[in-house]
């Protein structure tokens, strides 16, 4: 390669970098709603029955042992033939569905 080529080469790569350190630095905090997020906000604390939960130590009443057993097992079940029917085949019906 000629000597000149690569100069400009190099200039090219150095003009590149440049402007795309220009580009990243002229970053700023973008202007946000006051209210940004409320409605995560207060749809997460609508879900918390109890927010002082965590600081309980004290095990959770329920199910004994083989009664949380048999449950499981039966909701396990249910996915391998659920309420006994086939599943539907799938069908795709490209066009206008008027039969053509």
């Amino acid at each position: 390669m000629p000597n000149s080529l690569l100069i400009l080469l190099r200039r090219l790569a150095a003009l590149t970098l440049a402007m795309q350190l220009a580009a990243c630095a002229h970053s700023s905090t973008p202007q946000l709603d006051p209210r940004f997020g409320d409605a995560v906000r207060l749809a997460m604390t609508q879900q918390v029955r109890d927010p002082a939960s965590a600081g309980n130590r004290q095990p959770a009443d329920g199910l004994d042992g083989p009664s949380a057993h048999a449950v499981m097992q039966r909701y396990r079940a249910s996915f391998v033939e659920p309420n006994g029917q086939a599943p539907q085949p799938v069908q795709f019906m490209l066009g206008g569905g008027n039969g053509k």
